[in-house]
């Protein structure tokens, strides 16, 4: 597994681990289901698990599923100011809009 990003998405990574001390430091990458715009990942502080493969970059330790992983392959995460995008190497394809509120 590899995990790209820029160094400002490292410093603000290891910001929130420092603010969340009371919180596991491991980074988990995850899908998350699809929206209007496509597939969803998003990042949680969690454990890494007997089925997790891991990324360690900079001090930080990123964890992904194995099946996962197998699925998706590696990934890019971007800072914005609304917070992070995640990219995959195989994003799967939306499932398009079904009428939700914030498509009108």
């Amino acid at each position: 597994m590899k995990v790209n990003l820029p160094q400002s998405a490292i410093d603000l990574l290891k910001s929130i681990i420092e603010k969340n001390k009371d919180k596991p430091s491991t980074i988990r990458i995850y899908f998350a289901g699809f929206g209007c715009s496509g597939a969803i990942f998003n990042l949680a502080l969690d454990k890494k698990k007997e089925s997790d493969v891991e990324y360690f970059i900079d001090n930080l330790h990123f964890v992904m599923d194995r099946l996962d992983y197998e699925k998706y392959k590696d990934v890019t995460i971007m800072e914005t100011p609304n917070g992070f995008i995640i990219y995959v190497d195989n994003m799967p394809k939306g499932e398009g809009c079904h009428g939700c509120s914030g498509c009108n």
